[in-house]
């Protein structure tokens, strides 16, 4: 028995590691001198990756005898980080680095280009069930607030770029969320506010519970501390925290994610006190701790499940061969990255609800230029072939 609890100990040890490792990549000089050192970047962390075991997988479509489609991903089983490029210099056109990169392993994304943009994500605000109950504390701002308090979080994760509309609140009717529209669990205002501010996914929620476990326990008093010390402590006044979390997809407002978040912490103050909700007094308390780390297991929670999405933009305006994109530089784009334009239809299901449908025009864009809220592609093909216009989309796997 001894030897089977040694056994498991040490699989579940070496079930996650990280190292640090050496890599070289190249690639050859264009005119601009970023985009070529992000394209050697890459071939090194290629290279890593194959040196820990990562596969690559390619994939052509031949017609007629000629390549029409030629696709290729990199699989490894964990993730990549902290970058730093050790040497760099360039010889017969050919920029070289070596850089010093993380591996943890445990991860299970492809290495490829989709998973290398940042998604962006809308956190709108989060309902109240029973506003009644975030009187005590003075909560009543935790609708709002909770949402810039989640953004913020989300953004220390390198998968996913957020931006805070707790001033929206999604759901006419918190009973019946996360849809209040229809029966296929879509929702329109998510598209409406993705559309708004350029997101590819919409975050919302409701907060189903704040209630006391104990109400009736006493507050408490200067000498609890001695009395804890003396083994005669009194029972602590509990509260509860309960959140459900939606995501919506915000091309087509279909429901992508759901789960429920419970907690519960000492409510050190009394009833008449007012702390407010995400203040650092709320913070330092007890409950304000099991709060902060239950939104690290939401936020992680989102990164593993959003991260690993293709990367989705709309195109907003279409001259000639080019196309103009709802995304930009702040996801991680650059020139030369190269997508796939899809078109999109909507047909209606038995019940007459409308359901968005993907069709691959085969058609690539190479991005020429990026702005900060927008990018230009140039298409290999002539637009108005394939009936590419706006409200179609490009998509980076």
């Amino acid at each position: 028995m001894r030897a089977i609890i040694l056994l498991a100990m040490f699989l579940t040890a070496i079930s996650s590691w990280s190292v640090e490792l050496t890599s070289v990549g190249a690639a050859a000089m264009g005119k601009d001198l970023e985009e070529t050192r992000d394209k050697a970047i890459r071939d090194a962390i290629r290279q890593a990756s194959l040196q820990l075991g990562g596969s690559i997988h390619s994939s052509q479509m031949l017609v007629d005898g000629l390549v029409t489609r030629d696709q290729m991903s990199l699989k490894s089983n964990g993730q990549f980080r902290h970058v730093r490029i050790l040497k760099e210099k360039i010889s017969q056109g050919i920029l070289e680095v070596k850089i010093r990169v993380e591996f943890i392993q445990g991860g299970q994304c492809e290495v490829n280009q989709g998973n290398g943009y940042r998604k962006a994500v809308a956190v709108a605000g989060f309902a109240l069930q029973s506003p009644k109950q975030a009187s005590l504390g003075g909560l009543n701002n935790i609708e709002q607030r909770l949402s810039g308090v989640m953004a913020n979080t989300i953004n220390g994760h390198h998968r996913l770029h957020a931006m805070d509309s707790g001033h929206v609140l999604l759901f006419s009717s918190v009973d019946r969320a996360p849809s209040s529209q229809n029966n296929v669990q879509r929702l329109s205002n998510s598209v409406e506010l993705a559309k708004e501010l350029g997101a590819q996914f919409v975050v919302s929620g409701v907060i189903r519970d704040l209630a006391m476990i104990n109400p009736n326990a006493a507050e408490p008093r200067a000498w609890d501390t001695p009395l804890d010390f003396l083994g005669l402590s009194r029972q602590k006044r509990q509260r509860n925290f309960v959140l459900d979390v939606y995501v919506h997809d915000g091309i087509s407002g279909s429901l992508m994610f759901q789960n429920t978040y419970a907690t519960s912490g000492i409510w050190h103050y009394g009833d008449h006190h007012k702390t407010g909700f995400a203040t650092p007094e709320f913070w330092k308390s007890d409950f304000g701790g099991q709060v902060k780390s239950l939104l690290s297991k939401v936020v992680g929670d989102l990164n593993s499940n959003l991260g690993c999405q293709p990367y989705m933009a709309k195109i907003i305006d279409t001259r000639g061969n080019y196309i103009r994109l709802d995304t930009g530089g702040s996801v991680g784009m650059r020139p030369g990255d190269e997508l796939t334009v899809f078109r999109t239809s909507t047909f209606f299901d038995l019940d007459q609800q409308g359901l968005m449908q993907l069709h691959d025009t085969k058609v690539k864009a190479t991005i020429t230029q990026v702005q900060p809220r927008f990018a230009i592609a140039k298409l290999d093909k002539t637009p108005s072939r394939y009936a590419i216009q706006r409200e179609d989309v490009v998509v980076a796997w």
